[in-house]
């Protein structure tokens, strides 16, 4: 910025707020793009820490690394944790009828008395 900001943004002029806001905007952008080559960076090392660490087991004689694949889990959880709110739930999968585990023994046949 080129000047020290005032104590007070409702003493400035409405000139004076608009170059504040453009010194503001241009800040900003300057920061995003700073943003956006650091992570660059980052992601640029964290490929070659990765291959350090590949390159140091295969030197041991370790296993090489399993290929990570994304099991996919994760979208089928975030779409159930925003469709319920966050609060406790019953289980919505289905157990089955219990009836069909059921096994006879034995057959024992009452006779029933008749009444007049």
């Amino acid at each position: 910025m080129t000047a020290a900001p005032p104590d007070s943004l409702e003493r400035l002029t409405q000139a004076e707020l608009i170059g504040v806001v453009r010194d503001l905007i241009g800040e900003v952008t300057r920061l995003r793009a700073e943003n956006e080559k650091l992570g660059g960076a980052l992601a640029q090392l964290r490929i070659e820490h990765q291959a350090t660490k590949d390159e140091l087991a295969r030197l041991k004689g370790l296993p090489p690394r399993p290929p990570f694949k994304p099991s996919g889990m994760d979208k089928s959880t975030d779409a159930k944790a925003a469709e319920s709110g966050g609060g406790k739930k019953r289980s919505l999968r289905r157990r089955g009828s219990q009836l069909d585990k059921l096994k006879i023994g034995a057959t024992i046949v009452v006779n029933a008395q008749q009444q007049l």
